[in-house]
């Protein structure tokens, strides 16, 4: 029963996968452009959060 469970997903990842490279995958822009537009301040000012 388990097993079962189990090597369903692991088929539904592997068709995860195949979508997602066949879709562009690494070499999208998106996945280059990182996950912010701007860092997230205070990142960006080297200020720390909280008093100090």
């Amino acid at each position: 029963m388990a097993k079962d469970h189990l090597t369903w997903l692991v088929v539904g990842l592997i068709i995860l996968w195949f979508v997602w490279f066949f879709t562009g995958g690494p070499s999208r822009y998106e996945s280059k452009a990182g996950p912010f537009l701007k860092p997230v301040a205070p990142v960006d000012t080297g200020e720390i959060y909280g008093p100090k």
